[in-house]
């Protein structure tokens, strides 16, 4: 039976630190994790940019993996990536971002690959000032039928289709299609309240309120209006049948010295030192503690860097009702008055002068801009907070509606299904479109440098050895060792061939040497040959002049 092989050129692990806090990452190395544990794959290969991220790579993996899965994995350079495009019928490329390597890979595809196969990667932040320019080269790449972004929330897809219509033809490739991102299904196993309540010193009858995600106002969320809200909600009087609420407000996450300070002063400025609790740059198991112990989850996003809203399914697979602003992809994942609330959001753009100065302004300025036009119904969350908090028997069937949810639609179990079965139906469309042709050729990178060294390597010199490659030959010295993403292109083995056939042949044109290395690639012998030279071990000469006939 034939194998079903996906490929990648993204490695989904940029860092050895397993606390990642970024979105992205975190997406991609659940996917990475996802795609080993319940993907229909025979064989997983995945191209690393450098050695380094390479052995990275395969550290976390044999960390985590079962050696089965294990051997289902194969991990190479993007230096072997020729080579497998001709000798691989991939049934999928997936990529971590669809903007960096999506249109490169396209065209690697189509000058190298002999069997069709279907190109996908997903969307992240759709928040770019330079987006426009990055779906103009999508589109201008040879993709094909079958390939496809998926985006990761409907409101994503819709800004993915507005752009998508100004660059390309109605109907042309990609195509967009909704896959949300997932969580790993440890976050659906329960923790008892009262312990970590009692583990994080929370009062039991305290109502809590979690925050988590980045303390930036820039990148995610402008808390101050939250604060301002729980400042008022504290100041409300009981009522004659109704104890005062004892409410706590914990803010998880991480941010900059700026914006904790600044959130720091906020919190001493509203005199609500001690209702809430600034908890930075958590780590996971922490985090889930605290996801435990509090009563409902908040989250008035107001930036439209945020996508999607991955805090937001760990609180419901942690079966807390979730109060979200309704806002971007916070819609495909509360269902209001259900697992939660949607708290209306009304925007208006920053003043035209943002809008003029755009290609020279600060990428973060500009998200800053445009999210303070961002007004979440402080009103209405705060009306919501009291309903919850009065209503205990109201706020469990919101929680556990949401872990149903979260459970139904959002474990990596199901989205990789999800992805899954799109696959098949990519790589059919893939096979029916058959291969797309390649752009035009693009220059060599050092075309353009004709002029930068003293000469180039060419048929006019006479090579020969030096008397420290005499010495290494002899075994007097080691032969100098190469770095290591080099090893594939100038390996120890390689090497020492050339230098033994210059060895051999004695002062020698570069044509000779060519000829007595008939197995290996002209361009290949010639870069062997120039390390020689880099590392002393050859001697270029001019060729002697040729001699008039007598």
């Amino acid at each position: 039976m034939r194998q079903r092989v996906f490929g990648s050129i993204d490695s989904f692990v940029e860092s050895a630190d397993s606390s990642l806090k970024i979105g992205r990452l975190v997406g991609n190395f659940g996917f990475l994790q996802a795609l080993l544990r319940f993907g229909e794959f025979d064989q997983i290969q995945l191209f690393c940019p450098t050695m380094g991220n390479l052995q990275l790579l395969r550290q976390q993996l044999e960390n985590s993996l079962d050696e089965d899965t294990l051997n289902r994995v194969v991990l190479s350079h993007h230096l072997n990536l020729p080579d497998a495009l001709a000798a691989t019928d991939f049934d999928a490329f997936h990529l971590g971002d669809a903007f960096f390597y999506l249109p490169k890979m396209a065209e690697l595809r189509a000058r190298h690959a002999a069997h069709p196969f279907p190109l996908t990667a997903p969307t992240h932040s759709l928040n770019d000032v330079d987006l426009g320019d990055k779906i103009r080269r999508l589109c201008q790449a040879p993709l094909s039928e079958g390939d496809a972004i998926f985006c990761t929330s409907r409101a994503g897809e819709d800004v993915m289709r507005h752009y998508l219509a100004l660059h390309r033809e109605p109907g042309r490739p990609p195509r967009t299609e909704w896959v949300p991102l997932g969580i790993d299904e440890s976050y659906f196993i329960p923790r008892a309240r009262a312990a970590c309540r009692k583990k994080l010193g929370l009062p039991e009858r305290a109502f809590c309120l979690l925050y988590l995600g980045r303390f930036s106002p820039v990148t995610k969320a402008d808390l101050t209006p939250l604060l301002y809200t729980l400042a008022r909600l504290r100041a409300e009087p009981a009522g004659p049948d109704t104890p005062p609420l004892e409410w706590r407000l914990l803010l998880a996450g991480g941010g900059s010295a700026g914006e904790i300070a600044s959130l720091r002063q906020t919190i001493g400025e509203l005199g609500l030192q001690t209702c809430v609790r600034l908890c930075d740059n958590v780590e996971d198991e922490a985090k889930r503690d605290l996801l435990a112990a509090a009563d409902v989850f908040v989250s008035p996003v107001d930036n439209y860097q945020e996508t999607f809203g991955l805090s937001i399914v760990e609180a419901m697979a942690a079966g807390l009702p979730v109060l979200a602003s309704d806002f971007d992809g916070y819609r495909d994942l509360v269902v209001d008055g259900e697992t939660g609330y949607l708290i209306p959001t009304l925007a208006c753009p920053p003043p035209a002068l943002i809008d003029a100065l755009l290609p020279v302004l600060d990428a973060n300025l500009v998200s800053l801009c445009c999210a303070q036009g961002v007004a979440v119904d402080m009103e209405c969350l705060a009306q919501r907070l009291r309903e919850l908090a009065r209503s205990p028997g109201l706020c469990r069937a919101q929680g556990e509606a949401g872990r149903r949810r979260a459970q139904a639609h959002f474990s990596w179990r199901k989205v990789m299904a999800r992805y899954d079965a799109w696959w098949r139906t990519l790589k059919r469309e893939a096979l029916g479109a058959g291969l797309a042709k390649p752009a035009a050729a693009p220059l060599p990178p050092l075309s353009a440098f004709q002029s930068y060294p003293s000469r180039w390597l060419a048929s006019d010199v006479t090579l020969q050895l030096t008397p420290l490659a005499e010495d290494i030959v002899a075994g007097k010295l080691p032969m100098p060792a190469t770095y290591a993403d080099v090893s594939l292109l100038s390996s120890a083995p390689l090497l020492a061939h050339v230098l033994q056939v210059v060895s051999q042949l004695g002062a020698c044109g570069l044509s000779e040497v060519l000829e007595h290395c008939p197995a290996i690639a002209p361009d290949y012998v010639c870069y062997q040959l120039a390390w020689l030279l880099k590392y002393g071990l050859l001697r270029a000469r001019p060729l002697a002049p040729a001699q008039p006939a007598s």
